[in-house]
């Protein structure tokens, strides 16, 4: 029946049927049906005929995230489709499977007794890279094969315009939106074990204290031994060199290191739904700090070459964040406060740094060249230039470790608002054609590389390193890297945001049994006129709950930091504290939106 005619943005009608006939208005008694039906007071209609929908089993939970995909494309929020086109996935069936003779004959470096593995959560498809750690007389080599997507997919073909419009895969708790066909990403690209594959190998040579001493790129044919899921390396002892070198790279970091857990649902056919709460464990750390350390290389490799690049930038926090998070902590009489971000970048000394600062202030370049500094300047590559200088970075990292250790200490209350602080201290990474460096890393030159079945800045990276090895003329320039980078930017935020939303769907369809149910949620956030609360307190699942629902007649207000709800006191009387941030506060379900994610809640 809901079909064809527009009832709303979401919703459609028969063309058979009215929507008015004299005082009767069949739009308006749909609406009073579904919300008489859902029991629920969103002012928007489509959370009600959602809830209506579901309930009485015409729509699965499969249908409605297909829809609201749908849904999203119609309303050009939505650039990455379901499918691709016909004749782009007849093209990639018809590809031959790799040919390791031929490979060869092409001067490809021939790693195929190499003893690589890919490690990956149990139920990956696309396997991107592998790692084997040789051991020899000379000492150990760390070998890290990534998938050679750029050998099937060349600059300004079809397929390449299509996987850069995409510019990244979507992992949803239904489905993949891939950038590449599934004949690509699922099979001639993924390093499946015991069939040959071609693939873009760094190998790094170590020395007995575990420093990289030399690297270098390789055109290859490898054969993967074995495909690994994270848990099967956790207790062979095969793989203790791997985890002993991870294990000292990590110990030499100094890297802000801040973990939440990850809410994984998966939906099986039309209804099944699990969910999962994933932490890092040893196994992904090792692969992180592995794939870290090669695009690390990379970026190194192509930046002295002169490479134009799309940097993988992580910028230091604002100023005017770090002293807004500065006034807050002392408001709670909690000592701990941040370093001020400085803005001395590679090359510069003291005095250089002091000249920008007045200069920002002044609206006008200053020349402090009379002056003279203690610090003796040095030369720097190009592609550093505007990085931050490593003494700047170190400070404000160790000011931030400092004020995690300071944190364990406080009650649960206060240690939960000081890490919330420092989570959203942090500036979102982007790509950008000008490098300044990963803060969060604390590396001076960082691009992708180790991804390129489901990132295309990772195959331009790919594409610019073949151009160095071949001896040729570079594939990209500064003016396309500046779109290139902006563009893939966008789309990653935009499949994050699609990613979240789809996920709070389904956790609210995982709740729609559990509406008595009651929650000691932590009070994670208090802007007018929300109150937003984590119900497990593991950052796994979030809810929201307006000031009206404390109360409709008092006169409610929040802070100006943001830290405590008030209750205007009267005749004169001091204002009275309801709620502060970092409490638990006892919360049921009010409302559940599962058209768009949003989960209403209440006091108990």
């Amino acid at each position: 029946m809901l079909v064809n005619t527009t009832l709303s943005d979401a919703i459609q009608i028969h063309p058979e049927i009215g929507l008015k006939w004299k005082k009767f208005d069949l739009k308006l008694e749909l609406k009073r049906l579904a919300a008489r039906k859902s029991g629920l007071r969103f002012p928007e209609f489509e959370p009600a005929l959602t809830m209506m929908l579901v309930n009485a089993k015409r729509w699965s939970i499969l249908d409605l995230l297909k829809r609201r995909l749908e849904w999203r494309r119609k309303n050009n929020d939505n650039p990455f489709p379901a499918t691709y086109e016909t004749s782009l996935e007849q093209w990639a069936e018809q590809l031959p499977d790799v040919d390791a003779a031929s490979a060869l004959a092409e001067k490809r470096s021939d790693l195929q007794h190499l003893h690589f593995v890919t490690i990956d959560p149990p139920d990956a498809k696309d396997f991107d890279d592998a790692v084997c750690l040789e051991e020899h007389e000379n000492g150990r080599t760390l070998w890290v094969a990534i998938a050679d997507v750029a050998h099937y997919v060349t600059k300004d073909s079809s397929l390449d315009a299509t996987a850069q419009a995409r510019a990244t895969s979507v992992y949803l708790p239904h489905a993949v939106l891939p950038m590449l066909p599934f004949r690509l990403a699922d099979d001639l690209c993924s390093l499946r074990a015991n069939v040959p594959r071609l693939a873009m190998v760094i190998e790094m040579t170590l020395d007995d204290d575990n420093n990289v001493i030399s690297s270098s790129a390789h055109e290859a044919v490898i054969l993967v031994k074995e495909n690994l899921a994270y848990e099967d390396t956790l207790e062979d002892v095969r793989w203790d060199g791997l985890f002993k070198l991870a294990d000292a790279w990590q110990q030499d970091e100094l890297r802000l290191n801040i973990k939440q857990g990850e809410q994984r649902p998966r939906i099986h056919g039309e209804n099944e739904l699990t969910i999962e709460v994933k932490w890092p464990n040893k196994a992904t750390e090792m692969i992180e700090t592995f794939m870290v350390k090669t695009n690390n290389i990379v970026g190194e490799m192509l930046g002295k070459a002169g490479a134009a690049l799309p940097w993988r930038c992580h910028p230091m926090p604002d100023s005017t964040d770090v002293r807004d998070l500065n006034k807050q902590l002392e408001a709670l009489e909690i000592s701990i406060q941040l370093p001020e971000p400085r803005t001395k970048s590679k090359g510069q000394d003291d005095t250089d740094e002091l000249a920008g600062l007045l200069g920002a202030w002044a609206g006008q370049d200053i020349d402090l060249s009379g002056l003279s500094s203690t610090e003796e300047k040095t030369e720097v590559d190009d592609y550093l230039s505007n990085v931050s200088a490593q003494d700047a970075r170190d400070e404000m990292l160790d000011g931030l470790r400092l004020a995690q250790e300071q944190a364990s200490a406080l009650r649960s209350s206060l240690r939960r608002v000081v890490d919330q602080g420092l989570f959203q201290l942090m500036n979102r990474a982007r790509y950008d054609a000008v490098n300044i460096g990963h803060f969060g890393l604390n590396l001076d030159a960082y691009a992708h590389f180790t991804s390129p079945i489901r990132r295309y800045p990772d195959l331009i990276v790919h594409r610019q390193l073949k151009a160095m090895l071949h001896q040729k003329n570079w594939v990209y320039d500064e003016d396309e890297m500046i779109a290139l980078s902006e563009h893939c930017s966008q789309q990653g935020r935009m499949a994050q945001l699609l990613e979240w939303e789809l996920v709070a769907m389904t956790l609210n369809c995982h709740l729609m049994n559990s509406e008595n149910q009651q929650w000691n949620a932590r009070v994670v956030g208090l802007k007018t006129p929300w109150i937003f609360l984590d119900l497990n307190d593991d950052g796994s699942m979030h809810g929201r709950m307006h000031l009206k629902q404390l109360s409709a007649k008092k006169n409610l207000f929040i802070d100006d930091f943001g830290l405590s709800l008030l209750e205007e006191g009267r005749d004169g009387q001091d204002e009275s504290v309801l709620l502060e941030l970092g409490q638990l506060f006892p919360c049921r379900i009010r409302g559940l939106d599962l058209w768009s994610g949003r989960l209403d809640l209440a006091p108990i």
